[in-house]
């Protein structure tokens, strides 16, 4: 099971704030709230640092794939409408 960051955060920051008004009593609490917060940010950081964004030129290569296809007969590069192959005449549909 995998935590998502900002659950790291809110669940810091309310163990942090509700061990901070009750008193000395809970001082551990309140270390580990800042602990668990700095966890959150970390966490933050590194999937902001390796999160992988495409490209242009790859979008548009995704967007193509999705309107093209290849012929079974031949491998020619075809659209997905089209009943017929232009590179060998057979019929795709």
């Amino acid at each position: 099971m995998k935590i998502h960051a900002i659950i790291w955060l809110m669940l810091g920051i309310l163990l942090s704030t509700v061990s901070h008004y009750l008193g000395e009593d809970f001082v551990l609490f309140f270390y580990a709230g800042l602990i668990i917060i700095t966890l959150g940010i970390f966490k933050i950081m590194i999937s902001y640092i390796f999160y992988e964004k495409a490209s242009k030129k790859e979008k548009k290569t995704i967007k193509q794939q999705e309107h093209y296809t290849k012929c079974s007969h031949c491998n020619n590069i075809i659209r997905k409408i089209d009943y017929y192959c232009s590179m060998c005449g057979k019929k795709l549909k």
